[in-house]
């Protein structure tokens, strides 16, 4: 048992008549750590980008609040009548439509 580890310490595994299995074998976790390092780092950069983007979201998302709050506060007729250099007054009389009629012009021929 300690001529073996001493064996695999050493590095004899390597230079020994079957090594090229071993080879194989170190070469194939080599590539499997290799994808295990790539994946991790675009999995890094994709949350990275995933909360840029939220962040994004939520100063947006307060932006349109502040910004429908302001339109809903302009539509109050409290807030046009203090805009409004004559003033706002009420009607007596409800609106009424003005209708215009054509003429009916003749083609000369």
């Amino acid at each position: 048992m300690k001529t073996y580890i001493k064996d695999i310490l050493k590095g004899k595994f390597l230079v020994k008549k079957n090594a090229y299995r071993n080879w194989y074998f170190i070469v194939f976790l080599t590539v499997l750590s290799l994808i295990s390092i790539t994946s991790s780092h675009m999995m890094d950069r994709k949350i990275r980008k995933i909360t840029k983007i939220s962040e994004e979201i939520k100063e947006l998302r307060s932006e349109y609040v502040d910004i429908h709050s302001q339109c809903m506060q302009m539509q109050l007729g409290s807030f046009l009548k203090k805009k409004l250099v004559n003033g706002l007054k009420h009607l007596e009389e409800p609106p009424y439509e003005l209708i215009l009629e054509k003429k009916q012009e003749m083609d000369p021929i």
